[in-house]
């Protein structure tokens, strides 16, 4: 199994991005002695909103100092192409030793363009290119279908699944998969999948790939990442390398632990964003009244947190 580490990134949700630099140093050198974990995904490029804090607004001058010049050539970046630069001279290209990997996640509605933009961008910067297709489980299988096609006629690298929002159950999914799946490995594209952990399927997930020829999965240790978190790294790499993650949970134990949200297991059984969540955490919503609210919502709402839809409901 090839595996991209996305604590630093996906657990920045947790951290509001904002890493101690002395962690995600040794963080980055410690993973990168694992075989297995191809890629340390450090966090988002400049992206322009959310958050101002380091992991949400890297440049190379702070991957640098995060993987202290290494030049191992094994850092992904993510961009949100619905918040992202559109200017491709703010990438960066092969010339340099540390990023091997721009990955482009997008929303529904904005697949057209940012395939055609993941495809000027791999042109650009002759990197590795990953389209990440956001909350994957809210497409119908026809929708899924002509994805998948789209992303075959385009010139990318990877394909990422996400399963955003924790609500994916593979064992149930082959069939709406696995035409998609056909298509994209017809083309040449490398898949992946990204697991989170909302619903407690992520290793259950995880064991289900060999069925579906994927090689490639997203990871973090201890889980670190929205919501409930994700697939953890330590449950899937070789026994052999648990003292290196050992070593560093010991050290920064505080850094790598995940907070509890309850409402997060029912966003999940919806296939809605966290974000309801935190906001129904926030409020201290009686979690009966939060269950009725999360099953009435629809359409792009499910995805594009909308905190109005819920302020006109409570």
């Amino acid at each position: 199994m090839q595996i991209i580490d996305v604590t630093l990134r996906d657990g920045g949700h947790v951290r509001d991005f904002n890493w101690p630099i002395r962690f995600a140093q040794k963080h980055y050198l410690s993973l990168s002695k694992i075989p297995e974990i191809k890629f340390i995904e450090l966090g988002y490029w400049k992206q322009t909103s959310k958050s101002k804090n380091t992991f949400y607004n890297l440049d190379f001058k702070k991957v640098k100092k995060i993987t202290q010049e290494k030049k191992l050539k094994n850092v992904s970046i993510m961009i949100d192409y619905h918040y992202c630069s559109k200017d491709l001279s703010d990438y960066p290209n092969n010339k340099q030793k540390e990023i091997a990997m721009i990955r482009v996640c997008s929303r529904k509605e904005d697949i057209p363009k940012a395939l055609k933009f993941a495809e000027n961008l791999k042109k650009q910067t002759r990197l590795n290119v990953s389209f990440n297709i956001f909350n994957s489980t809210n497409y119908k299988k026809n929708e899924l279908l002509k994805v998948c096609k789209m992303v075959a006629k385009h010139k990318i690298d990877y394909v990422y699944f996400a399963d955003t929002h924790g609500d994916m159950d593979l064992e149930k999914l082959y069939k709406k998969f696995k035409k998609p799946l056909s298509i994209l490995n017809k083309s040449g594209k490398k898949i992946g999948m990204h697991l989170h952990d909302h619903s407690g399927k992520g290793y259950f997930n995880f064991r289900q790939l060999k069925k579906y020829n994927i090689d490639k999965c997203d990871s973090s240790i201890r889980g670190m990442g929205k919501g409930f978190g994700n697939l953890r790294t330590e449950q899937i790499v070789n026994p052999k390398y648990f003292n290196i993650i050992g070593s560093l949970v010991k050290e920064f134990n505080d850094l790598l632990t995940m907070p509890q949200n309850i409402y997060t297991l029912i966003t999940s059984k919806y296939g809605i964003s966290d974000n309801y969540a935190t906001l129904g955490k926030k409020t201290k919503m009686p979690i009966v009244k939060f269950n009725k609210l999360c099953s009435r919502v629809k359409g792009k709402d499910k995805d594009n947190f909308n905190n109005k839809f819920f302020k006109k409901k409570y």
